[in-house]
């Protein structure tokens, strides 16, 4: 693998006033002046024979002409390099950049006083990043001039490689980011998959690790804490110093009784080597399973992308046709799963754990293997009421159990708020303009005896791909 490095085109109105120069004058530099060039040394070589006196004329004509046509070349040829470049070595800049040129283009870690932003919410796009280094002038850096992923990964970078350089207006910028790609309909930035995290999860005293911590015999670092609640937490990491990693983390109360602790245990580890076995698209990869010092952990990959809680916590309630086109590649998911040899079941399937990749796919993360881990541990049921079927309630949890929780996920997608728990649910009651046939759908897969609704994922796609494929006739 290679070390995580990241990379954009970064221009700016210099560089592209330069390059227009250079462009509409080619046939100056390129052709007129190389042949002007030529033409003066003949002249030249024929003043020298003939001891005129014009020698100087024509030698200034040709150095002239010379040293335009070189500088021209040389001026092309750092403008063609336009990528900014950050790793762990520091950042490396473009020749031309923001309002001025650059001779130094290597900026080290070790040599960077501070990085901070000026934001702008009106205008995400005019927000600035400031690269202040310890001696010499500061490096500006507009949004608009910089590819959109860049920026969020930009931070990530500069949390991890310089965390005591970071500003406290790095993280208003990167919140303003988010917010601004879902207004535009760019949903390529990360939104760290799970702000809400902590509803999910019953209060208890426990302390996440901190920024730093390295774990697996230093082959993970803790970058940041995305997010925790109750007995349960998300962690940024980076692994064997190069590729960004998801780690959940589930721990066990010491006060419980330990044949109960181990049958837990025994769960989790069950659960995760069945999640590591999955191969499919729409579904996160679980890489590893591990425990150490009395916590256990799932290593997930790292998906770019916002999750549809926060979509449409920014954005309001979806279209009916993007809501379909995600609710048939999330239904293919779950039906890879309910399929295979040794069936898994989601058991967390909410708005939540469903992330919008940058190429516009939807993927599930998050199984909730870890919430039975700990129910099972503390006798005490954990989850999203909303989303929860009555069976499952009850401790049985089954694949309408999950088709139920897909039934209100649409809801919340199409209505844009929670449905009321154990309860039918139908769109149509708060929002009359949903079309008859994708209500249905959801009435169908929310009611409350398991043996009404669909009875697998294998029934309910074929009726979504028929709804979607009424509602773009429409």
């Amino acid at each position: 693998m290679a070390e995580l490095t990241v990379k954009s085109e970064c221009n700016s109105q210099l560089r592209d006033a330069v390059d227009t120069f250079l462009n509409v004058t080619f046939p100056v530099w390129a052709i007129l002046s190389p042949i002007g060039f030529c033409a003066g040394i003949v002249q030249l070589a024929s003043a020298i024979a003939l001891h005129n006196s014009v020698l100087y004329t024509f030698y200034g004509m040709s150095a002239a002409c010379l040293t335009y046509s070189l500088t021209c070349i040389l001026l092309k040829r750092a403008l063609s390099n336009d990528l900014m470049i950050v790793d762990k070595q520091g950042v490396r800049l473009p020749h031309c950049v923001g309002p001025s040129v650059n001779v130094f283009r290597n900026i080290p870690w070790t040599s960077i006083a501070r990085v901070q932003a000026v934001v702008s919410p009106e205008d995400v796009r005019s927000s600035k990043l400031t690269i202040v280094r310890a001696k010499g002038s500061a490096v500006n850096l507009t949004l608009k001039h910089l590819q959109p992923d860049f920026v969020e990964q930009f931070l990530l970078a500069t949390s991890m490689w310089a965390p005591d350089r970071c500003d406290a207006s790095l993280q208003e910028l990167q919140s303003v980011v988010r917010i601004g790609a879902r207004e535009s309909d760019n949903v390529s930035y990360t939104d760290l998959w799970e702000e809400e995290l902590g509803r999910r999860f019953c209060p208890t005293a426990y302390v996440p690790l901190e920024a730093g911590k390295s774990l697996r015999n230093n082959s993970l670092k803790v970058i940041n804490h995305l997010a925790s609640g109750g007995l349960s937490a998300l962690y940024l990491c980076q692994m064997d110093n190069k590729n960004l990693v998801v780690l959940k983390e589930a721990v066990i109360p010491q006060n419980g009784a330990e044949n109960v602790k181990e049958k837990a245990r025994e769960l989790f580890d069950r659960e995760a080597h069945l999640l590591m076995k999955v191969d499919h698209p729409g579904i996160v990869r679980v890489l590893d399973s591990f425990s150490e010092a009395e916590r256990n952990y799932l290593l997930l990959e790292y998906i770019n992308g916002t999750d549809l809680r926060q979509l449409v916590k920014q954005k309001g309630p979806q279209k009916e046709p993007d809501v379909l086109e995600w609710a048939i590649q999330v239904a293919a998911a779950l039906k890879y799963l309910h399929e295979r040899e040794q069936p898994i079941i989601h058991r967390d399937l909410t708005p939540d754990n469903i992330v919008l990749r940058n190429d516009g796919k939807v993927i599930l993360v998050d199984f909730g293997a870890a919430n039975e881990f700990i129910g099972n541990a503390t006798g005490t049921f954990v989850g999203k009421h909303s989303f929860i079927a009555p069976e499952q309630l009850r401790g049985k949890a089954t694949v309408q159990s999950d088709i139920y929780a897909f039934g209100c996920s649409l809801y919340f997608l199409l209505v844009g708020e929670e449905p009321e728990a154990l309860t039918e649910s139908n769109p149509r009651d708060k929002v009359p303009s949903i079309s008859e046939e994708l209500a249905e759908v959801v009435l169908s897969c929310t009611q409350m005896e398991a043996s009404d609704r669909y009875q697998t994922v294998a029934q309910l796609l074929p009726v979504l791909r028929r709804v979607a494929a009424q509602s773009a006739v429409l």
